[in-house]
């Protein structure tokens, strides 16, 4: 059974990277891309790589594409950033019947602000409920953990803290995909209030 789940993960992995490196060629080259808003560097290799000496082979190949996408296109300020990342077993299966993520799932893994471990585990951390903007608009990632227990986005534990850290990109490493349909069941109004990136909004619990 063991085998089987190696076997069957080890071909989904080659054909992901094989998907990713034909789509790679027209940006062979670029280290890093520059956020238009204020200049800051955000270098998508080295960001890459320590998700990949991390184990998250799977998520590294993925941001290795979609990130420079996201960044350059998106007007959001990206000064700071935290990308939530996934384990290899849930591309696996969660997405069996994709060749790539979908590009808006990416982004709802992408919040534009910084999020260290202090800020979600200290006495001062946001209440359960308190909402967490992402790149994917109108939908918004959800606290669901107390500062004294192990914290928890969407109900989705954060398992590895600091995966990388320069500053202004944070990663960390969950435990499987944050997916919108949990803010959309439990979480509706958040959905449909108009925020700023900051969620400075009608409603409260915002970040």
């Amino acid at each position: 059974m063991a085998s089987r789940f190696q076997s069957s993960f080890t071909f989904f992995f080659l054909l992901l990277s094989a998907v990713f490196s034909v789509l790679l060629l027209p940006i062979k080259g670029e280290t890093s891309i520059v956020d238009h808003n204020n200049g800051v560097q955000i270098n998508v290799d080295k960001i890459t790589t320590a998700l990949s000496q991390a184990g998250y082979h799977a998520m590294s190949v993925t941001l290795q594409v979609a990130l420079p996408t996201l960044i350059s296109s998106n007007t959001i300020n990206t000064s700071n950033l935290t990308i939530f990342a996934p384990p290899d077993q849930p591309f696996l299966s969660d997405l069996k019947y994709y060749r790539q993520p979908p590009l808006t799932l990416v982004e709802y893994h992408l919040a534009p602000m910084k999020l260290d471990k202090e800020s979600l585990m200290s006495p001062a951390s946001p209440l359960i409920g308190s909402k967490i903007e992402t790149f994917l608009p109108g939908h918004p990632l959800v606290v669901t953990s107390l500062h004294h227990s192990k914290a928890s986005i969407n109900g989705v534990e954060i398992k590895q803290w600091n995966i990388y850290n320069d500053g202004h990109v944070i990663v960390h490493g969950v435990t499987d995909f944050f997916y919108p349909d949990y803010q959309i069941i439990s979480y509706r109004w958040y959905g449909s209030a108009k925020t700023n990136i900051r969620g400075s909004t009608e409603g409260s619990g915002d970040l």
